[in-house]
């Protein structure tokens, strides 16, 4: 038997992960070994990231504050906030999900090694072809994670220089095979490549549940997601998140202003990450911590001051409008935003002993949406943002009627010259004046709806913001625009073996 494993793993063994010497002798899914579709499809099950990123980059973002006190210490979640390099390797840390992902990555190049083999005339069988889709925007997406967070955001002046991560594309054969890291436009150019080849495979009905793998509107979103970053093909983020959504995009989103508030608080936990619900376009199964209680009760996260600055300050609320995204507590400080909830793994079944995970929505309706605002917004198509705002905040606010309307007045008022912005947007390219009052809008209200999701680090890497953390009884931290620090540390372990680090 080859033994197979990724050297370029961060760390050797971590809780919920198998031992080093049991991942050597085993094949990656620790199943049989390939030779049929169903057992392909098996594989790429298995080839999601188990570890999740919401915890770390949550905390290093604006959405975390200082309560002053704490009933749980996470070190990522201190580390993160003061912008630290991070040591922990443990769940929910940077290294956990460096190695989740290039866990991942190696389950997928292995289904796709088996799948080239079978093809006649250099054609995919019809039989294998949306597993060959689902494994190559896998591939691209794991990377696409991994180079935004531990290479610098794509800019075509510098990105052909800068140094971005590994892209795997062979199943590991030869212990000790050391890598390089590739510049983040070199990374750019194989995720497009993985990602567009891969859209012309994927098939829904090919999945027992099609939101645990990468459907359609998944892989759409993903790819709206893609250029929406790399930020000079605007048009096609309007396209593809409009493959997302569908012709009628308002049944898709999340319904917080109408089924939702007939549930109960557990019911709405339980609600927010079920395959059933038309939001959740890729759900995925995380070894963590992040869910509410965790959220509400670590140092470095909700407070009043956030609450007042994102939840409650809502351009369009009037009257006796409700912005329904509720919130509950456990203590006077320990607050939160209801979001997902959690489910406990046990080691074997009979054992008292596991871990918590989540099932986390990683890819949703609304960013489609938002992803669709931004694209529009430039390229000038102002009445398409303020439909799909009007579109938004009907499924986030009670009462909303014609008089809360977004309108180009409204939007004006509201966020002409970087008003509600901490930091003006300065991404690599050039915003004329009507064009960022738009967005200052649209980034405001995705901060909002994305809370604990962990993307709104990505938004303050793109738009090179400044961060300042509050810091009880002590000065403010500030993260500058262009601030090394945006750029996390390649884990040690990774070093040691030969990747070279980033600047500090």
């Amino acid at each position: 038997m080859n033994k197979k494993i990724l050297y370029i793993l961060s760390i050797v063994a971590t809780l919920g992960f198998v031992s080093c010497d049991d991942y050597l002798d085993t094949t990656p899914d620790n199943r049989t070994v390939l030779d049929s579709e169903v057992k392909v499809k098996e594989l790429l099950t298995s080839a999601y990231p188990e570890g999740a990123y919401g915890l770390f980059t949550y905390a290093m973002s604006d959405d975390a504050d200082d309560k002053g006190f704490s009933e749980n210490s996470l070190i990522s979640n201190e580390q993160g906030y003061f912008w630290k390099d991070f040591t922990d390797v443990g769940q929910d840390s940077p290294a956990f999900y460096w190695d989740a992902c290039y866990k991942a990555i190696s389950h997928a190049n292995t289904a796709l090694e088996f799948m080239e083999k079978q093809k006649v005339g250099g054609v995919v069988p019809e039989k294998y072809q949306p597993y060959y889709g689902e494994a190559l925007v896998i591939r691209a997406y794991c990377h696409f994670m991994l180079v935004n967070i531990w290479g610098k955001h794509y800019n075509p002046t510098t990105s052909g220089a800068d140094l971005g991560i590994p892209y795997v594309t062979e199943v590991e054969k030869d212990v000790f095979k050391k890598y390089k890291r590739e510049t983040v436009a070199k990374n750019y150019e194989q995720i497009e490549k993985d990602l567009v080849e891969g859209l012309k495979y994927i098939q829904d009905g090919a999945y027992d549940v099609a939101k645990y793998h990468f459907n359609r509107a998944a892989a759409y979103t993903f790819a709206s997601r893609y250029y929406l970053y790399k930020g000079n093909d605007w048009q096609k983020v309007v396209d593809y998140s409009t493959m997302a959504l569908g012709t009628n995009p308002a049944v898709k989103l999340r319904d917080l202003s109408g089924r939702y508030r007939s549930l109960g608080l557990n019911e709405q936990l339980a609600e927010y990450s079920k395959a059933t619900d038309p939001a959740n376009f890729l759900l995925t199964s995380n070894v963590s911590y992040w869910f509410y209680y965790f959220q509400a009760k670590v140092r470095y996260a909700y407070t009043p001051v956030i609450e007042n600055k994102i939840l409650n300050n809502i351009f369009v609320k009037q009257g006796g409008n409700t912005w329904c995204q509720n919130t509950a507590s456990f203590s006077e400080i320990d607050k939160f935003v209801f979001k997902w909830g959690y489910f406990f793994k046990r080691f074997d079944a009979n054992s008292d002993n596991g871990y918590f995970c989540t099932m986390t929505p990683v890819i949703e309706a609304e960013e489609a949406l938002f992803n669709r605002m931004e694209a529009n917004a430039m390229l000038g198509n102002y009445p398409a943002v303020e439909s799909d705002l009007d579109m938004f905040f009907s499924k986030r606010m009670t009462n909303y009627t014609d008089a809360n309307k977004v309108s180009e007045s409204k939007i004006t008022a509201a966020y002409e010259n970087n008003s509600k912005s901490d930091s003006p947007l300065k991404p690599w390219y050039d915003v004329e004046a009507k064009k960022r009052t738009y967005l200052n809008c649209i980034i405001d209200t995705r901060r909002r709806e994305f809370y604990y999701e962990g993307l709104r680090w990505f938004d303050i890497r793109r738009f090179n913001l400044k961060v300042i953390h509050n810091v009880k009884d002590g000065a403010p931290v500030t993260l500058l625009e262009n601030d090394a620090r945006k750029t996390l540390q390649i884990p040690v372990a990774a070093q040691q073996n030969g990747l070279t680090p980033n600047a500090r």
